[in-house]
């Protein structure tokens, strides 16, 4: 997670996981990443002498500020990378203060 003036960032690589087995929630400041990746089918007459590929599903969470626009949060996925950026709100953001 990282962040700027106006926004946090998550970047999450998520190779072989389908777009749609990917769900994101925002729940009480808490962004829970969940996803699924299912086993391939066996092809008949090939025998695995091993295997790298790991299966199933998982679960990130993240706490965020209180102070974030959650209803201009945005997610994008392309080549196995998630990228979700979420805005701060107005009240977060740092303001200068004149001195009179």
């Amino acid at each position: 997670m990282q962040e700027d003036k106006d926004n946090y960032y998550i970047r999450a690589e998520l190779p072989g996981i389908k777009k749609d087995k990917i769900k994101i929630e925002l729940e009480n400041n808490q962004l829970r990443i969940h996803a699924v990746k299912e086993e391939e089918k066996d092809v008949e007459n090939k025998k695995y002498h091993f295997s790298e590929i790991s299966y199933g599903s998982f679960t990130r969470n993240f706490s965020l500020p209180n102070a974030v626009n959650s209803k201009h949060i945005k997610a994008n996925y392309e080549d196995g990378v998630l990228n979700i950026i979420i805005p701060k709100s107005v009240e977060s953001k740092a303001q200068q203060i004149n001195i009179e």
